[in-house]
């Protein structure tokens, strides 16, 4: 993956990456605003986002993630993948732990219907694309190796199905999950 995104960032000029020497994991590292979620062939196809960025398309759905910010101290957070609803008391300590990530290449996702803040959803770019994906001619030799290696690590992570849901019995009492909070943050 550090060559795919070594490739990926090459493309605007970005060059100086620096990658960890050791990837935390069980971890909790910080959080990003999810503005969006799109089909793939969308993401490839959509001429308002820099190339580099439609070419992380590697899955079925691309989430759309802006503001990147991390935890000071990373929390353990063992058993649980994917989406899942976050216990108050972690949300609360996680929250004033954060801070601000300069991205190398940050990017503004602009929204189809701008009156809509939830219009980034699969579908809302299919009939606004004019397919115009990065040909073949105009990949390097070592993006393409680096693009295949990246699908072969999603296509590897999205077959492992053991994942089960949290039950909700780790909420305390009458505590409801961040998210939950978060959405609907008027009520109680």
């Amino acid at each position: 993956m550090e060559d795919f995104y070594r490739e990926i960032y090459a493309m605007n000029g970005v060059t100086d990456l620096k990658f960890p020497e050791h990837y935390p994991v069980s971890r909790l590292l910080g959080c990003v605003d999810v503005v969006g979620c799109v089909t793939c062939e969308e993401l490839v196809s959509w001429e308002a986002i820099p190339a580099s960025v439609r070419l992380e398309g590697q899955t079925a759905f691309c989430w759309l993630c802006e503001q990147p910010q991390k935890l000071i101290v990373p929390f353990e957070m063992r058993g649980y993948q994917r989406v899942y609803n976050v216990e108050r008391k972690i949300y609360e300590a996680a929250f004033r732990g954060l801070s601000s990530v300069k991205a190398p290449q940050p990017v503004k996702f602009p929204l189809p219907d701008p009156r809509d803040p939830f219009s980034l959803k699969p579908g809302a770019l299919a009939s606004r694309s004019n397919c115009s994906s990065l040909s073949q001619e105009e990949k390097s030799p070592s993006l393409v190796a680096a693009i295949a290696g990246a699908r072969a690590a999603a296509t590897q992570f999205s077959k492992n199905n053991t994942f089960q849901p949290p039950t909700g019995d780790n909420i305390e009492d009458n505590e409801k999950p961040a998210s939950s909070t978060i959405r609907h943050s008027g009520s109680s």
